[in-house]
C-alpha cells in the first residue's frame, strides 16, 4: 500500500524550496551590487589619485618648512644641504593606510620620556592600536605629551612611534614618528605614508624621543620617509 505524504509536510517542502529560491537571488543581488563597474572604478582611481596629490602637497609644504629662512628651525649649513639633497620618500602606496583597532587605557602614570639626550619630557600612555598588515596582527602604543597637553597649540594629536624591519636599510635606524589623531570611537585610520623622521635623522644637536622596544615591528612598512643622506 502507498504511504501518502502529508499536505503538511509538503507545503513544508515547498516553504524551503521558495527560501532556498529568495537567498539564491539575494545573493546574486548581493554580488552584483559590488562587482565592480566602470562608474566605481573611475570613482576609486580619483579617490586614489587625489590621494596622492594630497601626499605629495604635504611633501612639498614640509620642504618649504624646512629650507625656507623666514620659518626653517635649521641652520643655514642644514638648510642648505636640504635643498641639495631633498627628502626621500616612498612613493604612496594606498595599502599602508589601514584601519586600526583602538583601546584606550590611561591607567598608567605620567612618566619621563628617555630621549637620545638628558631631556625627559613627560609623557603617558594614551591607549594601544591592533591592526593587520602584510598578514601580520600587529600592536604599537600610542602616547600623549602631556608637557603640550595644556598649551593653546596643542592640536589634539598622539604621538606613535615605531620602528620596522626597513630601519638602517632603506629607513632612518632609529625609527620614524606618526601624528595621530585622539580617536572618537574604538578604531582609527592609520597612514604609514605619513611616517616621518625625528630631526635626530638630519642632525645630532636636536633631542629626540626614543622608540620603545614594544613598537618594533617584525613588518617592512615601505611607506612615508626614507632614509636621509
Amino acid at each position: 500500500m502507498k504511504k501518502e505524504i502529508p499536505r503538511n509536510r509538503n507545503l513544508i517542502y515547498f516553504a524551503i524550496i521558495i527560501l532556498i529560491a529568495g537567498l539564491a537571488v539575494v545573493f546574486l543581488l548581493i554580488d552584483k551590487e559590488d562587482a565592480p563597474t566602470p562608474g566605481k572604478q573611475a570613482n576609486k582611481q580619483k579617490e586614489a589619485a587625489a590621494y596622492i596629490a594630497k601626499i605629495h602637497e604635504e611633501r612639498l609644504k614640509k620642504d618649504e618648512e624646512i629650507t625656507d629662512s623666514t620659518i626653517s628651525r635649521f641652520h643655514r649649513e642644514e638648510r642648505a644641504h636640504f635643498i641639495e639633497k631633498g627628502l626621500q620618500y616612498f612613493e604612496p602606496d594606498l595599502n599602508y593606510r589601514v584601519m586600526a583597532d583602538f583601546t584606550i587605557d590611561t591607567s598608567t602614570a605620567v612618566f619621563p620620556f628617555p630621549t637620545n639626550t638628558e631631556r625627559t619630557p613627560n609623557y603617558r600612555i594614551y591607549g594601544y592600536v591592533y591592526f593587520n598588515i602584510h598578514d601580520t596582527l600587529c600592536k604599537l602604543t600610542v602616547y600623549q605629551n602631556m608637557d603640550f597637553k595644556n598649551s593653546a597649540d596643542y592640536d589634539y594629536t598622539l604621538f606613535l612611534p615605531f620602528m620596522d624591519n626597513t630601519n638602517g636599510i632603506y629607513t632612518y635606524g632609529g625609527g620614524r614618528y606618526m601624528d595621530v589623531p585622539i580617536p572618537e570611537s574604538d578604531s582609527i585610520l592609520l597612514d604609514f605614508n605619513e611616517a616621518y623622521n625625528p630631526y635626530c635623522a638630519y642632525s645630532s644637536r636636536w633631542s629626540c624621543p626614543l622608540v620603545p622596544f614594544e613598537n618594533d615591528l617584525n613588518v617592512s612598512i615601505r611607506a612615508g620617509e626614507k632614509r636621509y643622506k
